[in-house]
């Protein structure tokens, strides 16, 4: 069971973004110290060109300039995902349903969602492990709109299986068996929140599910939206 709470922090989004001001800084006193190295070597008889002297000042002033926005624009970034992280922090212990194929198995417990565009003839539910190898198969709803499939966390053979990630693949048909449109979701208890890559994500016992992915929130236990 993963402990509630949040890790990552926002600074870090200054290198996830590719700023780097220290090598930034580096490359602008190299420019300070070759125009140095060219004044203090430049033939008295043959002094440097006004106008080319003038455009590597401008270069420098650039290059000054590209640091102060690039440290502006990181300051901003950490600004707006420390407010997310605060804000996200109000899901810890709430269940969710967002979509994702994916499912934590939680002490022999996980739900799933699937949405129907049309009604079928036939659904078929598997669930899949991390190495994608078939665990369970589970006959589904046919009806169009959106169901709920309560799993207990045993295979086909009915042993229980360990606690994890694991994956559902919903395929439905019709009655020429072409294919319909399936959505799938999942719903668990929100045990942390962190940043990955930059965006803010909730955890579902191990499950990381992007912020913008979360469909409904709830109190109690999880239900889908209607």
């Amino acid at each position: 069971m993963e402990t509630s709470g949040i890790t990552g922090t926002a600074s870090q989004t200054s290198q996830q973004i590719g700023l780097d001001n220290g090598s930034l800084a580096e490359t602008f006193d190299n420019f300070l110290l070759l125009l140095t190295t060219q004044l203090e070597n430049q033939d008295p008889l043959s002094p440097m060109d006004t106008n080319e002297f003038t455009q590597q000042l401008v270069a420098f002033t650039e290059v000054e300039q590209s640091i102060k926005t690039n440290d502006r624009l990181a300051q901003l970034i950490d600004l707006q995902l420390g407010n997310q992280l605060t804000s996200a922090a109000n899901y810890i212990g709430r269940n969710i349903e967002a979509e994702s194929p994916f499912l934590s198995l939680d002490g022999g417990k996980a739900t799933l969602t699937y949405g129907l565009t049309a009604s079928a003839t036939r659904t078929t539910i598997q669930i899949q492990d991390e190495s994608g190898q078939v665990v369970r198969t589970v006959t589904g709803e046919t009806d169009p709109g959106l169901h709920r499939l309560d799993w207990d966390g045993t295979d086909d053979d009915g042993k229980p299986l360990p606690d994890g990630i694991y994956r559902a693949v919903v395929t439905a048909v019709d009655g020429d068996d072409a294919p319909i449109q399936v959505a799938t979701g999942t719903v668990g208890r929100v045990t942390g929140v962190e940043v990955i890559d930059g965006q803010v994500a909730l955890s579902l016992n191990g499950l990381k599910i992007p912020i913008n992915k979360v469909v409904s929130v709830t109190e109690g236990p999880a239900e889908p939206q209607s």
